[in-house]
This record gives C-alpha cells, sequence and structure tokens, in this order.
C-alpha cells in the first residue's frame, strides 16, 4: 500500500528529474529524499530511477509505480471533492487555468459572481501559456481551463463557448495603409460589430511580403497556424520578435515594430486610444473558439460545475461580446 509521503516524494523526483531539485520543492534536504526513495527501492525490490544519467531517467518498474501513484492521487482527490460537495459547498477550491489576458478582461464578472454566492470556496486562477496549462490539468492540477487551446478530444471535453475572430494588426504608419483605406478597420468598427466588418473586404497577405511580423512563440499552435497562412500566401515571414503574451505582441505592434495576427476579444476589451489598422486575410479562416476544457472520466466538482453555469450565462448575456 502506497503511503501519501511516498507518492508525494516519488512524483515529485519524477517531474523534476532531479533529487536536488525535488528536495527544495518539497522542502527537505537532499540526502533524506535520496534516502527515503532508497529506502522505498529496496522495500519494493527494484529501482524506480536510474541514476547514472543526467538528468535522471525512469526504470520500467518506476513508470508502473508513477501510473498507479496518479490513479491513486486522482481517486483520492476525487474523494474530497465528492465530501466536499456533501456539505453544500461551505469549504472547498476551485482551480481555474486561463491566459493572463481573459483572467484580468474576460472571468472578471464571473469570479465576482461565482464569490458572492459561495464566499468560502477558495478559487486559484493558474495563468500561463496553453501548453503548461494543459500539462497542470492532465496532472489534476486544474479542474478546468478556459482558452483556446487544441486538446486530444479522447481525453477532453471541450465545449465552445463563443468565437473568436483574427486580424491583422499593422502599425499605423505603415507607408502600405496609404493604398488600402477602403479594406481597413478601426478599432471601433470590431468593438460595434459595425456594417463595414461584414462587407467582406478581404486583403492578399502578400501586401504585407515585406512587413516585420510579430509572432506567438513556436510552442504555441497560433504560431503555427500565422506560419502556414504565410505560406500559403507564397513567402516566409521576417519574424523579428516572439512572444507568448497578447499584451506584449499587441503594444510591439503599437509602437510600430511589426505587424501581428490580433484576436477581436482584445480589441474589444483593451483600454487604449492609440490603435493599429486592422484587415481581414483573404484565403484565412481567421475564426477560433475560446472554450471550455475539463477532463473526461474526472469528477468535476459542484464548485466548477457551479461556475460554468454563472459563465455560461454571462457569456449568453454578452459579457463576452
Amino acid at each position: 500500500m502506497m503511503t501519501p509521503q511516498q507518492i508525494e516524494y516519488v512524483l515529485a523526483v519524477a517531474e523534476e528529474r532531479s533529487f536536488s531539485k525535488a528536495a527544495k520543492r518539497l522542502f527537505v534536504t537532499q540526502p533524506s529524499l535520496s534516502k527515503f526513495i532508497i529506502n522505498l527501492e529496496n522495500s519494493l525490490g527494484v529501482m524506480l530511477f536510474d541514476r547514472s544519467s543526467s538528468p535522471i531517467t525512469i526504470t520500467e518498474a518506476g513508470n508502473i509505480f508513477i501510473e498507479t501513484a496518479n490513479r491513486m492521487k486522482a481517486l483520492e482527490e476525487d474523494m474530497s471533492l465528492k465530501l466536499s460537495d456533501l456539505v453544500g459547498m461551505r469549504n472547498g477550491t476551485l482551480k481555474i487555468g486561463t491566459s493572463t489576458f481573459y483572467s484580468a478582461n474576460m472571468l472578471t464578472k464571473t469570479v465576482v459572481q461565482f464569490h458572492k454566492r459561495y464566499p468560502d470556496i477558495q478559487i486559484s486562477i493558474y495563468e500561463d501559456s496553453s501548453g503548461n496549462l494543459e500539462e497542470l490539468i492532465s496532472r489534476g492540477e486544474l479542474d478546468i481551463i478556459i482558452g483556446n487551446s487544441v486538446v486530444d478530444n479522447e481525453l477532453y471535453n471541450a465545449e465552445e463557448l463563443c468565437d473568436e475572430r483574427m486580424y491583422l494588426a499593422v502599425p499605423y504608419d505603415r507607408e502600405v495603409n496609404k493604398s488600402l483605406t477602403d479594406f481597413a478597420f478601426s478599432a471601433n468598427d470590431i468593438k460595434t460589430n459595425s456594417e463595414k466588418l461584414f462587407m467582406n473586404k478581404f486583403v492578399s497577405l502578400d501586401t504585407f511580403k515585406n512587413e516585420r511580423f510579430i509572432f506567438y512563440n513556436n510552442t504555441d499552435y497560433r504560431c503555427q497556424i500565422a506560419k502556414k497562412i504565410c505560406r500559403n500566401a507564397g513567402f516566409t515571414p521576417f519574424v523579428a520578435f516572439r512572444s507568448n503574451s497578447i499584451e506584449t505582441i499587441f503594444s510591439f505592434v503599437r509602437q510600430g515594430i511589426g505587424a501581428a495576427f490580433v484576436p477581436d476579444t482584445y480589441v474589444k476589451f483593451v483600454d487604449m486610444s492609440n490603435h493599429p489598422v486592422y484587415y481581414a486575410i483573404d484565403n484565412f479562416e481567421p475564426e477560433g473558439n475560446i472554450k471550455l476544457i475539463y477532463k473526461k472520466n474526472k469528477y468535476l466538482s459542484r464548485a466548477a460545475v457551479e461556475f460554468c453555469n454563472i459563465l455560461r450565462a454571462l457569456i449568453g448575456m454578452g459579457t463576452w461580446k
């Protein structure tokens, strides 16, 4: 029978691939952690970790132990959630993963309403990149993700909450804008869903082939989409800067560093007067979806269910539009 301490210590070493890093994370000394793992290995009669390489690797026996430990950890968490639900949501936690932008601009009303109804539930919001959030939810460290990740449908439920349309944002002072006035959209067009927005005036992306671009980092799926549409337009973009932050990317566009693909949600929620020029791009499907993501076959707490219900209701009322 695994003890909670054995599960915690082995998983920490497996995730860090280092006894010293795991010891710091666990607030124990490295010698005591090493001795603990050695004693566990001796009692099991197998080696869990191969220490001959750096970083250390997990043995076949170690993988079996870790797989079982994760299942036991998930079962314990499910039990805690169910017991918490029995006492009428008078305690418990809700762990939400999302981007910094969505957290600051699009979840505020939902969080406020939820807290008013259930003041004893502790809410933790983890703001990180899509890849890191997916890793956290796969380990059971998040209840839900709100974002635009592309996830494995066999492992996750991904419920579409609302559309998100991408536009090419070009610095206001660019010479190319002078010949494209009939195709340009203002921030106000996007914020008010003006009639001009739906007149299907598209610009070919190769019009901007000599422009410097600002992309998301390579690990973000939006970077791969941007690369693909540039290839389809017949050119390889010069990428001047990369960032995982839409706030940073948008700031660089406003400073005249380069052009970037920007979601309409950001244009609608950002509070500033100095905007770039926006274009709808031809031969590009610029639609995306903001999704509610949670693991299949995992108990979703009543707190998580109630939060999702409040979120859906507010979106239906136009909070995100």
